[in-house]
């Protein structure tokens, strides 16, 4: 019989005395004999303990922790995309989410990871977004960036004709 494992020999009670890891070890074996109080003894009866593969990793965010868009350049545009890789494990599929706090102004698609801003971006007005970035894989298992925005400043403001009305 395994080592990792006791029995208890008024209950019958079988216990593993290790934390259970499918990576480490994905299935105990050992074998049980009863013993009457005559001492008869029945034939050993062989039993395997078959430890479940949870998904235990989070995926790993695979996308920048920044980006960049030009002032005035449209409201309603992709400014970011999220990415995560999640095959390090046995859970299938990544969704997004931004946390909690994040920009107001910015939304993500939670299957493309596709991050949105509602406003027309206008330096002046507001220079930096920041948002959060939230990968879940399958089985509940989460990661999370913060990303910065960065506004770039465009020349915005028309020129102003300061000569006189008539020519000379």
């Amino acid at each position: 019989s395994d080592s990792a494992l006791t029995i208890d020999v008024t209950t019958g009670e079988v216990r593993l005395n290790t934390v259970p890891d499918f990576e480490a070890q994905s299935q105990y074996s050992f074998a049980v004999i009863a013993t009457d109080p005559a001492g008869n003894a029945s034939d050993a009866k062989s039993v395997t303990l078959d430890i479940n593969n949870l998904d235990e990793v989070a995926a790993t965010i695979t996308s920048s922790n920044s980006a960049s868009v030009s002032e005035n350049s449209g409201a309603g545009q992709v400014i970011y995309t999220a990415t995560a890789d999640d095959s390090a494990d046995i859970s299938d599929g990544v969704t997004f989410s931004l946390a909690e706090g994040s920009d107001t102004a910015l939304s993500i698609d939670s299957v493309t990871g596709a991050v949105t801003l509602a406003d027309n971006p206008d330096y002046e007005a507001q220079d930096i977004y920041s948002f959060t970035e939230v990968a879940t894989d399958a089985a509940g298992n989460i990661s999370d960036q913060l990303v910065t925005l960065d506004i770039t400043n465009v020349d915005d403001t028309a020129a102003v004709i300061t000569s006189g009305e008539t020519a000379n």
